[in-house]
């Protein structure tokens, strides 16, 4: 029970400043700025739209895992990468900035869920299996 609350809290924390820092880098290394130009716009329009998604990547990962036995890493991030495609674009339409690039940290969080879901499932069922 204590491992599944740390995998519903930790998940979107560690996804979210994974994908931060990817548009950290995003910006610095394709368009040479920082990020502290940046923060606030960052963290607000990224945590509002991250609170929403989050439920949405625990649903796909959900039916993805109930549906499908075998190769369920490929479909989490296949899952969480498709979902995670419409927010990137979404964020940066009402502001005329629409890049592909933009998409980066919505991919990377995506696919640190995809993972940490793919661990998750590992973990439990290998303690169902030893009966513990």
């Amino acid at each position: 029970m204590i491992i599944t609350s740390i995998y519903i809290i930790l998940t979107p924390i560690v996804s979210f400043l994974g994908g931060v820092l990817s548009f950290g880098l995003v910006l610095q290394l394709v368009w040479d700025e920082s990020i502290w130009n940046d923060v606030s716009f960052v963290l607000l329009w990224g945590s509002a739209l991250y609170s929403i998604i989050v439920p949405v990547y625990f649903v796909i990962v959900y039916v993805i895992a109930r549906r499908f036995q075998h190769n369920l890493l490929l479909l989490f991030l296949a899952g969480c990468l498709l979902v995670s495609l419409l927010p990137g674009l979404m964020i940066f339409a009402p502001f005329g900035k629409v890049s592909v690039l933009v998409t980066v940290p919505f991919l990377t969080a995506g696919a640190i869920v995809a993972v940490c879901s793919w661990l998750f499932m590992n973990y439990r069922r290998r303690m169902d299996k030893t009966g513990e």
